[in-house]
């Protein structure tokens, strides 16, 4: 056995070796009831995918040729595991179609918890000062320090236009950040479901071409 394929083989191990670790730490602490979890680990698993199979492709170079009994059995293992390997990225798959729908319902509500608050409070600001009496205006005004000899009519319709403004900025803010989030969300769940598919399939062939090592 020449020293390359050694190195092809030492490789292979070694990566396989740290896909093991990369999916120990994947899963711990397990938190299978938290879609944001679930979407999150299943893309890094098809964000690392490439590291498995090059370590599957270096293991298996070559046939059985100059391989010891003791490794024929890892690599009869590591057939196997190839197999279940793809059945688990299609697997994923799945979990890039369930969970979208709430992780973008779970966004929304956050965004709205984080302007929600402003925009009532604009709403409140508008709602006061168009019911204000002079008398409520003048106080408004002396609060504010409002320079003495403003017409209380226009400190009305320009605080009024100014939160109006602030409303429309908060509103634009809030769809904006809804829609952004949205459409990252659904990118990444249809980028790492096709990769999953193809990883799976990928899985699947490397199986199939290992044959010799299940005999």
């Amino acid at each position: 056995m020449t020293p390359v394929l050694v190195l092809f083989r030492v490789v292979g191990y070694g990566l396989l070796v740290l896909t093991l670790f990369d999916v120990i730490v994947a899963f711990i602490p397990l938190q299978l009831s938290n879609p944001g979890w679930q979407f999150q680990t299943a893309g890094g698993f098809v964000e690392r995918s490439a590291v498995p199979l090059i370590g599957f492709i270096l293991v298996f170079y070559e046939n059985q040729d100059s391989r010891k009994k003791r490794e024929l059995l890892i690599l009869k293992l590591l057939s196997w595991l190839a197999l279940v390997a793809g059945v688990f990225y299609f697997a994923l798959v799945v979990v890039f179609f369930i969970t979208p729908p709430a992780l973008n319902d779970r966004s929304q509500a956050q965004v709205s918890a984080q302007f929600d608050p402003r925009i009532t409070q604009v709403q409140q600001i508008q709602a006061q000062v168009g019911k204000a009496q002079p008398a409520q205006l003048e106080a408004l005004m002396k609060n504010n320090r409002v320079p003495a000899g403003t017409d209380p009519q226009a400190f009305k319709a320009k605080v009024l236009q100014e939160a109006a403004t602030a409303e429309k900025n908060f509103k634009d803010q809030a769809a904006i950040t809804n829609g952004g989030q949205r459409l990252a969300l659904f990118k990444n769940a249809i980028k790492w479901g096709l990769g999953a598919m193809v990883t799976g399939v990928l899985f699947i062939r490397i199986w199939a071409g290992t044959a010799w090592a299940r005999q």
